[in-house]
């Protein structure tokens, strides 16, 4: 798809996507100002490996570890131990389980420092500030009594070893007495004072750095009370809201585009029909109690009117060879506007100097004479059976029009045995003779088997398509069944498009093309009169080139064009901006940059 078909789906899916925004974005804000206000404490721990003991005895070890990421989250997983929860739980009377004072606290290292930050949330500002705080207190007291405690262990070791270096030297004494002074008594005797010497420094120091020991954490910056809660930010749900209800609307809106099946456009439908499009019909708004209508007789200033003129100079030039008088005009599911074109393209033929008749073959839901005016008491089921003769079954609707019609009349026992026998040929061959067009209206070739079994008969077939209806599978089988049925096709309809026009431009290409361009009658007759003349003569020589006229649009028009190219950028603009915001977000929120509450901060 090029960027125009995204920009398409978006302006003909544009209420889904609006639908999706309203809905997310006001979910969003009544949620906000529904919810409860929340609050945070947060307090800071500087983390170190090296004590003051360290710092007065001068120890070699070094401030951070070989692994410093990893010590810190030990640290950080240290923070989080149970006895900790307990200890803050009781002190403070919260009354909770530590797995859900866990889930109100938030333990996380600052960036590449050796500071551990304690966020706690609750519905009262200085609850959260003393949770945060007694925590941070409470991993100190905790590191530095474990700290303490390995001191003390060592320094256990060493004094009992000095009270056996100790006894050691009392030993040697009193042998050096009962044996007297030799050089190897004395030998042993300065070695055990020695070492006896060295235990006793050791042990004074390690009481010294057991007093002085204040473990790994020191509170840098305590929690302080907030004034105003974190959570709900209506501002900045309300602004979230709209971005993820634009991309979900946007992801509807392209699922739905994925999932519809049916023809949106005139390349598809010569894609599967092998056949061009040779006419595009918009939709009418009929009155309360019209069901049929023959807009290029009732209502010739239409663009619906123009439009079946457009489809019958097309015909006139695929068929410059004169080849196709019988014409079958039929669809491939009912309501798809077949007998609505089959009618208004004969008027309009009969309009152009023609003979026509126009032949209903559908037995089964007849709708010719709605359009007409005329009655189906006999027709052409009585033709074919002998009951009556071509003659008193034709009617002519129109006087002024060389335009007849022969009805369906009762449905007989088998009508497709009858659309399809020999009979059926001898009558359109017999109307040849004196007619110049044939126009026959058929019942839809995936319902009934009558189109397919009259197809043969026909020198052309003409198959109409709704627009945003009729879908893939059932045009593809209906042209297959052409095919095998001997029909022959030469070209199709789209029918039914938008009044609005914009399912138009979307979905069939109608525009100013080979098929579009539509002239605006009430435009020409509405005019001055010197305009009136520029345009007709405009269009007479249009028409003596051989081309379809194409008259300026109106300043309205090219406004209303003008403003959906807009809106479309505008949408696009919007959705990609959407899309970049919740990426930045997702990022922010995994590395901790903390990006979004710096510029939602204001709010």
């Amino acid at each position: 798809m090029e960027l125009r078909d995204y920009l398409n789906v978006i302006r003909a899916r544009k209420w889904v996507i609006i639908q999706a925004v309203v809905i997310v974005t006001l979910t969003a804000m009544i949620a906000s100002l529904l919810q409860s206000p929340v609050y945070e404490g947060e307090t800071k721990v500087l983390i170190s490996e090296k004590g003051s003991a360290a710092d007065i005895f001068g120890s070699l070890g070094l401030d951070i570890s070989s692994q410093p990421e990893r010590a810190m989250q030990t640290q950080v997983q240290l923070m989080q131990v149970r006895p900790l929860l307990e200890n803050t739980i009781r002190k403070l009377d919260l009354g909770t389980t530590p797995e859900k004072l866990a889930a109100r606290v938030e333990f996380s290292a600052v960036g590449q420092t050796n500071i551990v930050k304690i966020v706690a949330k609750d519905g009262d500002s200085q609850v959260a500030a003393d949770i945060a705080n007694t925590l941070g207190e409470e991993f100190v007291v905790w590191s530095r009594d474990y700290k303490r405690e390995a001191i003390n262990a060592a320094a256990d070791e060493v004094e009992t070893r000095l009270e056996a270096a100790k006894s050691e030297i009392l030993d040697l004494g009193r042998e050096i007495q009962a044996r007297g002074k030799s050089d190897e008594l004395s030998a042993e005797l300065a070695i055990a004072t020695g070492n006896y010497t060295t235990l006793a420094t050791k042990l004074e120091e390690l009481r010294i750095q057991s007093q002085l020991e204040v473990g790994s954490g020191r509170i840098v910056s305590p929690a302080v009370v907030a004034a105003q809660p974190v959570e709900p930010s209506p501002m900045r749900n309300t602004v979230l809201g709209l971005a993820v209800g634009l991309v979900f609307g946007l992801g509807m809106a392209f699922l739905y585009e994925y999932l519809d099946n049916t023809i949106k456009n005139s390349d598809e439908a010569e894609k599967l029909l092998g056949v061009p499009v040779l006419g595009i019909i918009p939709a009418e708004k009929y009155e309360k109690d019209e069901r049929r209508r023959a807009s290029i007789l009732t209502n010739p200033s239409s663009a619906a009117a123009e439009a079946y003129r457009v489809l019958r100079n097309n015909l006139d030039f695929i068929n410059f060879q004169h080849d196709i008088k019988t014409l079958l005009v039929t669809s491939a599911a009912p309501a798809e506007g077949k007998s609505t074109v089959a009618a208004n393209l004969a008027a309009g033929m009969a309009q152009a100097g023609k003979k026509v008749v126009l032949v209903a073959c559908d037995f089964r839901k007849p709708t010719t004479q709605q359009f007409f005016g005329v009655k189906n008491i006999i027709g052409l089921a009585d033709v074919l059976t002998g009951s009556h003769t071509l003659k008193s079954a034709l009617q002519k609707p129109v006087e002024s029009l060389d335009l007849l019609v022969l009805t369906s009349g009762k449905m007989p026992p088998n009508p497709s045995e009858l659309l399809g026998s020999t009979r059926m040929k001898e009558l359109f061959e017999e109307i040849e003779e004196w007619a110049d067009w044939i126009v026959i209206d058929t019942p839809p070739l995936l319902a009934v088997a009558d189109g397919a079994a009259v197809a043969r008969y026909a020198d052309g077939v003409l198959l109409v398509t709704q627009a945003a209806s009729s879908t893939r599978e059932a045009v593809k089988k209906a042209g297959e069944m052409l095919e095998s049925a001997g029909g022959r096709m030469i070209g199709s309809v789209v029918w039914g498009l938008d009044a609005t026009g914009v399912r138009a431009s979307y979905a069939y290409g109608y525009g100013r093309g080979s098929y579009g361009g539509y002239y605006s009658y009430a435009d020409y007759y509405n005019a001055p009169e010197d305009e009136r003349t520029r345009k007709g003569s405009a269009q007479r020589a249009a028409e003596a080139a051989g081309q379809v006229y194409i008259p300026p649009k109106s300043p309205g028009r090219r406004f209303a064009e003008s403003l959906g190219r807009v809106m479309s950028i505008v949408l696009a603009v919007l959705a990609v901006a959407a899309i970049a915001a919740l990426v930045v977000y997702f990022l922010d929120q995994a590395m901790g940059w903390g990006l979004i509450d710096q510029l939602l901060s204001p709010f």
